[in-house]
Parts: structure tokens; sequence; C-alpha cells
């Protein structure tokens, strides 16, 4: 079938994170093979992975559902569990935890059925990701951990050292910043022998936060730019925006308050394009944070109000805790620090500004 050969150049220029590249021979093989059931359910599933690692959640989330729906029609469940992955990790990325965690749980029996090992350990990742957005950590962790070990009995390194990232992230999430920094450090030695640059700017962006945790505010800035100088070749704003929102809170640390706003306006608008609802949250917490510094207390109350009620809105349990502790800490209250015991997370800010992990 001649379409295969569009649907492999696109996946190549995909792994090399080429993503336009690869979107501009997807959308001309789609009308190309319109007639072709098999070959489009592959490019919508290709598209589907494209968008999604530009952050056009709500497009790739139609891509997904389009190759469900053909993969039910041609009966190809395995094709159908793949589908489901990625409408659950496209559903992730706007903040619809729960939803995610459903249709993995469903794809996840399908590849054990099938015995499918790789697909079962990347729906594991997933899983994990999932719990993590939720809040939910020391199972988050667990499961990275399940899904490592699975990927490093299968010799896949390139899908090790997304756990080594995942593991990282949630360690720092914890209050775990040394185990982090070793995580992502190992994820940052792996991605550079394997020359892949979308986990080399996620191990750069994740070992900037765990310096910053441990106070190397320094050598947090080093990282963050490395990180963004790869995330903007390859046109990543997802990830962009999380780590312009670091460096705002980095320069928020040390006193640098304009260039922080700067950077935090930066992250602000490229939430707003991938209509994240986590994400525009930390901005939040930051922005309540920035106002309270600047002395308008009534203005930074009102804001971190409606943070903590958008968190609590979507289910995002650590947000809601961040953004209840920022209040208690204008208050000069005792922070709730039994709102992160619960949660299993090992912090205690004790003043303002709070050093988000």
């Amino acid at each position: 079938m001649a379409s295969m050969d569009d649907i492999e150049k696109a996946d190549i220029l995909r792994e090399e994170a080429r993503y336009k590249e690869a979107l501009a021979v997807i959308q001309p093989a789609l009308k190309k093979y319109a007639k072709d059931a098999e070959a489009i359910l592959r490019l919508h599933l290709s598209a589907g992975h494209v968008r999604r690692m530009l952050g056009d959640f709500a497009m790739a989330a139609k891509d997904y559902s389009k190759a469900a729906a053909l993969a039910k029609k041609e009966a190809d469940e395995s094709a159908r569990a793949d589908a489901l992955t990625g409408l659950a990790l496209s559903l992730r990325g706007q903040g619809r935890w729960e939803k995610a965690l459903a249709l993995l749980e469903e794809a996840r029996s399908v590849y054990v059925k099938n015995k499918d090992r790789e697909a079962t350990a990347f729906v594991l990742w997933s899983i994990a990701g999932a719990l993590r957005i939720k809040g939910d950590v020391p199972r988050a962790i667990a499961a990275f951990q399940k899904a490592k070990d699975l990927f490093a009995a299968l010799r896949d390194r390139h899908a090790e050292g997304f756990c080594l990232n995942g593991l990282g992230g949630a360690s720092r999430i914890k209050g775990d910043y040394a185990a982090s920094l070793k995580f992502y450090t190992g994820a940052n030695r792996l991605f550079k022998k394997l020359g892949d640059p979308f986990g080399l700017a996620y191990s750069y962006c994740g070992i900037g936060n765990a310096l910053r945790m441990q106070g190397d505010m320094q050598g947090a800035l080093g990282n963050f730019k490395d990180a963004l100088k790869i995330y903007n070749r390859i046109g990543d704003i997802v990830s962009s925006s999380y780590t312009l929102w670091s460096v705002s809170k980095t320069y928020m640390m040390t006193g640098k308050l304009a260039l922080s706003l700067k950077h935090l306006e930066k992250a602000e608008a490229l939430f707003a394009k991938t209509k994240d609802p986590r994400g525009k949250i930390y901005c939040m917490i930051s922005r309540a944070e920035l106002q309270w510094l600047g002395g308008r207390q009534k203005q930074a109350h009102k804001t971190a109000n409606q943070a903590a009620a958008q968190a609590k809105k979507h289910g995002f349990q650590v947000e809601e805790c961040h953004a209840s502790t920022v209040l208690a800490l204008m208050e000069d209250a005792a922070p709730k620090k039994s709102c992160y015991k619960t949660l299993g997370l090992s912090l205690a800010p004790a003043s303002l500004p709070f050093n988000i992990p």
C-alpha cells in the first residue's frame, strides 16, 4: 500500500520531534487516501500524536476519536486501544484526569488480554501521569516505577528515560528533591546518548526545578534556558509554558519581581493557547503572590481564592492545597500542612513567596 510510505515518513518525523513537518505530510495524505480505511485510521492516529505533542489537545482528541470510531468499525481491537490511550492523554493535557484514567484502564485491559507488553507498559506510564495530575503522588510514583521496570525488561531505553522524567517530577512534588535531581540527571544522560530532543528538554526543565527547590537559582535558570531553547526549536508550547512558569518562580524567589511578572505573563499566554486549566491555576497562584509582594493585599486574596476554587472544581488536590497554603500565609495563619500530609507530601512552607515544587 503506497499510503504506508506517507505514514512511515510522518512517524519518523514525529520521532525526531519534527512535529510541524510531520503534519505537513499527514494533512494531504488524509485527502489522498480518503477511501482507504486502514490508511485513514493510521493517519488519524499519527495526527493525534503530533497535535498532542504540539499542545493542540482539542484537535488531537478529535483525531483520536475518529481513529477509535474507525477501529471499532474495522473490528481492530488493538488500534482502538491505541486511539483510546491517545484520547486519554489529550484529555489529561486538558486536566480531565478522571475521564483519562477510565479510558486508560479500558485500553490496559485490551493490552493485557493481547499480551502486548510494550503497550501495557506505556499505558501504565500514562496512568502514572494522570494520577500525578489528580494529586495521588504516592500511587503515581509506584506506577512510574513499575512502568520503568517493564520498559527495562523490554530494553526500551527511550521509554525508560521518560519514566525517569516522570519519577523526577513526582518525587519533586512529594518533596524529595535529592531523588528528583537524581532521576532527572539519569534521564538527561540517557537522552543525550539517544539524541532525543524532547526527552532531553524535559530533563533539563526537571533538573532546573530540582535545583530551584534546593536553592541553586543560577543553576536552575541555566537549565531552564537549555530546555526552552529546545522546546522553541521543536514547537512544544505545552512544555515551554511550564518552563516559563518555573523561570518566573525562580525570579520571584530571588526578589526580581519585574522579571518574574514578565515570564509569568508569557506562561499565561501559552496556557491560554493550550487551554490547560492546571497551568492556569499555577499562574493564578503566582500572580496572587506577586500582588501580595507588591502590596496589593485585597487583590492577592481574591486571586488566590479564585485559584483554590478552580483547583477544587477540577479535582486537582495538590494545586488546591498550594492555593489554600498561600492564602493561609497571607493571613499569617499556620499553613495547612495537614492537606500535604493527607496527600503523602513532605512540604512545609513558612512564608511568602512560597517556592512551589
